[in-house]
């Protein structure tokens, strides 16, 4: 009979209240050392990074008593600076905690302490595995993830033992098992599990950011500069004489009149300021009398002057001189003209749409964008003699508190959201910093989640037709209501299905959708799926995802430290996969193929087929068969005229790719490689290819005797092949599909 292991008791040396909580390694000048153990505060700010400080202050109030205060003091300082492992792990992948996360510990071991007392538990050194037992069950009522993190605390108390000085767990809790084992939590799945946004809500979105950075930048930075020249104008204003205030309103009047142009209108958002104003096709009819005492130079208490004006020119949304750009979608401008509270708002936007364009076409992540440095953006030339865009910062997920330098290779247009953010902003340090208010000082750019749906909801109020919303909805919710009457459906199963716990009707989601729900992982995310997938949507018009793949992915060449390499790479095993599974499917359907290698892929397709007891047109456990076509991916090179299922011995292009010095394969050599498969995914693409060959060779007698004899010799030849290729998929749908049962 074993018993289980007991924690070491030799006692802890107490940790003086004079000590500094920050080890010296992590603090600099800059900084100082920081807190010290016995302030019922801990200021951790000045240490961490701006996207970090929010939560890096630890409050030592809300525990039972002093003991309990610390006990939770030296188990933070012991955390800081040992890495002990808390089960049967090797010593060396644990390491110190972050001081990032003292505040999210230290809130854990308050509501654990607070637990304990609740089943009548006052000390941790009290504790059974009879009261384990207990909390685990009162934690197990709530979130999984939540109780797993409690796990993990407990056993950490118990790691810490030796240096806990007042108090401490005499008993090891839930020993040889994983916290998620423990709370019964599902293991995290191997595919990355972050929402991707789906293309018909990214493209509109990236859409109206580009348009943001690159015209209505202008405008809006041209309306603050106007609104900054009325302000200066008005504080250099001399003495006002008799009559000059008339003058200047009458001088102001006349130009708007000239001009067709009515009196600026109360913001629609500032109208309860004047109750029982009408609103006129969103227009207030009431005056900005704020903005026209500015646009006069200055001058107050024209209230009169105001009344009698409006009654003749009525009103204007705005009221600022500077013009809007034109909408590229409708021609006509993007927006009415702004004034001094639409301009700050709109501003905001326009910061969102910078995170936007520099999050989703560069790969980083929130924290790496919005700590990016005003000299963040520059240019290289690369071996091949294009000039690369290039951002430089840091990253920090797993790293050092400090974070590590690294590089992204990003577009153009993502340094064009640089330019803009350095008209924008003039904080010192940071380029997403601004000057806040006398109180705040320079603040960072934050809550990004709830700004991306507020551009969302933005650009939609701007940009949607009668035809829709300009961003869609998600309507992925409502797709299992799509075929009602369907077998199994539950609608085909009787009226109780339908009805929730308790017997009451579930409502259906509404056939519309709804906002789809942004979050800053999902950008890094879907960029990175759409690397690997390599869709033909658009990026910003003109730019394609595979421009993006060439020009992001293929520029990091290995020398980055970002990550975003690596995960794209991730994300092309799992595509390559997904096509694979798709490849077999079509041949189990009877789908034909050919090529060099199409009898080969044939007969492995066959035994898999045969170990899963599949029947033709049938797949009996799509599990199993991602799991059987794995092997097959290190070989699947897919292309567009032909897929590559390579090897060396018999690879047409290796000795002419050794020669060149290019990586293999090479698809444009592909066509009679004993490598090759074709199947219908490939069909349009030959027949496109051949018809392109064909439309030079169709031309009139004149313009095609221009051409060299050899050329088109070569493509009558490249046509031919290209018939035999189409005529070998199209002939018999059985020849190289599976065989009827």
């Amino acid at each position: 009979m074993t018993t289980a292991p007991q924690l070491s008791v030799r006692p802890a040396t107490p940790v003086p209240d004079d000590a500094y909580v920050v080890p010296k390694h992590l603090t600099t000048s800059t900084t100082g050392r920081g807190p010290r153990v016995g302030d019922m505060v801990w200021d951790l700010r000045p240490f961490v990074a701006r996207t970090a400080r929010k939560n890096a202050v630890c409050h030592f109030s809300g525990f039972a008593d002093d003991i309990a205060i610390r006990t939770a003091k030296e188990y933070l300082y012991s955390r800081f600076r040992r890495g002990i492992p808390a089960s049967y792990l090797s010593v060396s992948t644990v390491k110190p905690m972050k001081i990032t996360w003292a505040a999210q510990e230290l809130a854990r071991v308050r509501n654990a302490m607070h637990d304990l007392r609740g089943i009548g538990t006052l000390r941790l050194s009290a504790v059974t595995r009879e009261d384990l037992a207990a909390l685990l069950d009162q934690w197990k009522k709530g979130p999984l993830s939540t109780a797993a993190s409690l796990v993990t605390t407990m056993k950490q108390l118990a790691a810490h033992r030796a240096f806990l000085h007042s108090d401490g767990l005499d008993v090891h809790p839930w020993p040889g098992r994983t916290a998620a084992a423990v709370v019964g939590k599902e293991p995290r799945p191997d595919e990355n599990s972050t929402d991707r946004i789906p293309e018909k809500i990214m493209g509109p979105l990236l859409r109206a950011a580009v348009f943001y950075v690159t015209i209505a930048s202008r405008d809006i930075c041209a309306a603050r500069a106007e609104i900054e020249a009325l302000q200066e104008a008005a504080r250099r204003r001399p003495y006002s004489m008799g009559g000059a205030k008339e003058a200047a309103f009458s001088s102001f009047v006349a130009q708007r009149r000239a001009a067709g142009r009515g009196l600026p209108a109360l913001p629609l958002e500032a109208v309860s300021r004047r109750p029982g104003a009408a609103v006129v096709d969103g227009v207030v009819q009431s005056p900005n009398v704020t903005l026209i005492e500015l646009m006069i130079g200055g001058y107050a208490r024209i209230d009169h002057l105001v009344a009698q004006a409006a009654a003749e020119l009525g009103f204007e949304e705005g009221g600022l001189d500077t013009p809007m750009s034109p909408w590229p979608e409708s021609d006509r401008p993007w927006r009415p003209r702004l004034d001094p509270t639409t301009v700050n708002r709109e501003t905001e936007y326009l910061r969102t749409a910078c995170w936007i364009v520099i999050a989703y076409l560069s790969g980083l992540r929130d924290d790496e964008v919005r700590l990016l440095g005003r000299e963040c953006a520059f240019t290289e030339t690369g071996d091949d003699g294009r000039i690369r865009y290039k951002l430089r910062g840091r990253v920090y997920k797993n790293r050092k508190i400090s974070g590590d330098e690294a590089e992204w290779v990003v577009l153009d247009i993502v340094h064009q959201a640089v330019d803009v953010l350095l008209d924008l902003h003039d904080d010192p340090d940071h380029l997403f910093g601004y000057w806040g208010t006398d109180i705040t000082g320079y603040q960072l750019f934050g809550s990004v989640p709830y700004r991306l749906g507020r551009f969302r909801d933005h650009a939609n109020e701007l940009f949607s037709t009668e035809a829709g919303l300009f961003i869609p909805n998600d309507t992925s919710g409502i797709e299992v209501y799509d075929t009602p009457d369907a077998p199994g459906s539950e609608s085909s199963l009787g009226d109780d299905v339908q009805n929730g716990p308790h017997g009451l009707a579930e409502e259906e989601p509404d056939p519309a959708g709804v906002p789809w729900s942004f979050d800053t992982r999902q950008f890094r995310r879907s960029l990175a799926w759409h690397i690997a997938h390599q869709p033909f949507g658009v990026v910003a018009g003109a730019r394609q995802y595979q421009h993006a793949r060439i020009v992001m992915f293929e520029g990091y060449a290995g020398t980055s430290d970002s990550g975003f390499a690596e995960e794209v790479a991730a994300n092309d095993a799992v595509a390559r996969l997904d096509y694979l599974e798709d490849i077999y499917r079509d041949w189990n359907d009877g789908g034909a193929s050919s090529g060099g290698a199409a009898e080969r892929v044939s007969a492995e397709f066959e035994r898999i087929r045969r170990e899963l007891g599949d029947l033709p047109g049938v797949v009996s456990s799509p599990a199993r068969l991602r799991t059987m076509l794995q092997h097959l991916t290190k070989t699947l090179h897919p292309g567009v005229l032909n897929d590559c299922f390579y090897q060396a011995a018999t690879a047409v292009c290796r000795k002419r790719a050794k020669a060149l010095g290019r990586p293999v394969p090479l698809h444009n050599m592909c066509l009679h490689c004993p490598n090759a498969r074709r199947s219908a995914v490939h069909l349009p693409r030959l027949t496109t290819a051949r018809d392109q060959a064909l439309t030079v060779l169709d031309l009139p007698k004149k313009q095609r005797e221009v051409l060299p004899r050899l050329q088109v010799i070569t493509l009558t030849d490249y046509a031919t092949e290209l018939d035999e290729l189409i005529q070998s998929i199209t002939t018999d749908a059985t020849k190289g599909g599976a065989k009827p049962a």
